[in-house]
């Protein structure tokens, strides 16, 4: 039986829909012994957006429920289920006492999604599931490095002992009996609160553990520390496969990438709005306001709009105390660390539009820097680790959510670097590989999914979600099919069962016929569009 790792990028609901479409994909393709392909899953890593899917597949392999049911669930909470509507309007609405949004977001992921399910039921599991390891990842703020909620079969060890993998990380090793009780929400949650979008959310003290005195004792030990969006330090989720692959074989490892592949260049713009409005003028008209209502009260008959200018009258005195208060405070703090001097009550005559712009374009720097420069950068290195090392030659797939947008070269994969860029297919196998109008308007709309963690009124009305799902589906056929091709200029390196995948080529062939048609097909016949 062949033994295939997959991982589940981030990148919010647009990755968690295209893993959907890449899963499907997997269970649709039968093996000659007649097992659907998905069965053959035996390491899977997620991060942020790619976690809720991952975490529902092997939660559902732990429950017994089949893959097409296991699948019809997610597909209906994917792409008819609203829980950030929810959780935004319990967080900022409701009558909880709840101050953080993300531990908000816990509450609902449990409610609505894994039920109360821990990984301890996964643990339980794991010996007789067809999934030998499980990772799902965050990034841990004290050491910059992943931390791993990790749920693995047992393996001999070097010291004639067993392991089963640790959780969290070599700086922070959760004992078993405590990590059995963490909830697969908050596993989520933590893998998936990127910056900017949620606060982190702090191991253990967010966390709901079991209130017996042992393990008060056992948490009491552990180390406080912050998580954020795994996807921070590898957003393709490579570097826990390539963990399990020093320790087992495994014949292919499929990279599930739901990268947009295409991001706007940086611009900024400057804000030259009201460059008349200054902090100095706008208290003048604040003084200017207080007096003349102050002096309209003199006149006004006692009733209604004696106490409204009255309560006109101190908004307007309050808020020329606080600017007044504000400037002083700020000068007075920071007058000494600047390296140059000059009069600071011009900062008053500065005009406001100054103000934005230094705010504004140091804001949105930064978020392209940490959202998209750094993103790209760590992603170059974590593919680099799978690509310049040998033992992965002939067992890796990058399956990734752009490569058959209309603006791409798709036919360069099929390309033979050694032999001076010659393709590795006939010119009929070619033909058949080139995608059709049909399939890279859908794959333009997928691509152009923001990272969210929610569908808009907009993205339902084009159809993002079902896109996002059939790009999963037809852009996993087209790499394993461009896989096996490249397999007949190059065999070195194969898996012990690589002949189970290389005879699904006709199979292949025949759906992605089908695909270049109608890219919706297989999601159509799995009623997932309904």
């Amino acid at each position: 039986m062949a033994r295939i790792a997959i991982s589940l990028s981030g990148g919010g609901f647009r990755a968690a829909t295209f893993h959907l479409g890449s899963l499907s994909y997997l269970n649709h393709l039968r093996t000659a012994g007649g097992t659907p392909l998905l069965d053959h899953i035996a390491a899977v890593s997620t991060i942020s957006g790619g976690t809720l899917t991952g975490l529902w597949f092997i939660l559902g392999k732990c429950r017994g429920w089949s893959n097409d049911e296991s699948l019809a669930r997610l597909a209906r909470l994917l792409l008819k289920g609203d829980i950030i509507d929810r959780a935004s309007h319990e967080f900022l609405c409701g009558a909880n006492k709840n101050n953080s949004l993300i531990r908000e977001m816990v509450k609902i992921y449990d409610e609505d999604i894994f039920e109360d399910a821990t990984l301890g039921d996964l643990m339980d599991k794991i010996d007789v599931i067809s999934i030998d390891d499980f990772s799902a990842n965050a990034t841990e703020f004290n050491n910059a490095t992943e931390f791993r909620f990790q749920v693995g079969k047992a393996v001999k060890t070097e010291k004639k002992g067993t392991s089963r993998g640790i959780v969290g990380n070599a700086y922070n090793n959760i004992p078993l009996g405590v990590a059995r009780q963490i909830r697969l929400a908050e596993v989520f949650a933590a893998s998936s609160c990127f910056p900017g979008g949620f606060e982190p959310l702090f191991f253990p003290r967010d966390f709901q553990f079991s209130r017996n005195e042992a393990n008060a004792e056992a948490l009491l030990k552990l180390k406080h520390v912050a998580l954020m969006d795994g996807g921070v330090v590898d957003n393709q989720g490579i570097e826990p496969i390539n963990l399990i692959r020093n320790r087992k074989d495994l014949d292919l490892f499929i990279i599930s990438d739901a990268g947009r592949g295409h991001e706007k260049p940086y611009d900024y713009q400057e804000s030259r709005h009201l460059p008349w409005l200054t902090v100095h003028r706008i208290n003048v008209t604040l003084n200017v306001a207080i007096i003349a209502v102050a002096q309209f009260l003199l006149w006004v008959p006692q009733g209604f709009w004696t106490g409204f200018f009255l309560g006109l009258t101190l908004i307007f005195l309050t808020m020329r105390v606080a600017t007044a208060l504000a400037s002083r405070r700020l000068i007075k703090r920071y007058a000494r660390q600047v390296p140059f001097s000059f009069n600071w009550k011009e900062l008053l005559h500065i005009p406001v539009s100054k103000y934005i712009n230094l705010i504004a374009s140091r804001a949105t720097s930064m978020l392209t820097l940490t959202d998209k420069v750094f993103m790209n950068h760590i992603r170059s290195l974590n593919y680099d680790t799978i690509y310049n090392d040998p033992r992965w030659q002939n067992r890796r797939i990058m399956n990734a959510l752009y490569e058959l947008c209309s603006a791409r070269n798709w036919s360069k994969n099929l390309k033979d670097n050694k032999a001076k860029g010659q393709y590795i297919v006939s010119d009929e196998e070619l033909r058949l590989m080139e995608p059709s109008d049909a399939i890279n308007q859908t794959s333009d709309n997928a691509a152009d999914m923001a990272t969210t963690l929610w569908w808009s009124a907009d993205d339902r009305q084009k159809g993002k979600p079902q896109a996002l799902a059939a790009t999963g589906q037809y852009t996993l056929c087209w790499n394993l099919l461009e896989y096996i091709y490249r397999l007949r200029k190059d065999t070195t390196n194969l898996g012990p069962q690589a002949d189970t995948i290389i005879s699904l080529q006709a199979q292949l062939e025949d759906d992605w016929r089908h695909f270049k048609k109608d890219p919706l097909w297989l999601l159509n016949e799995l009623g997932m569009t309904e």
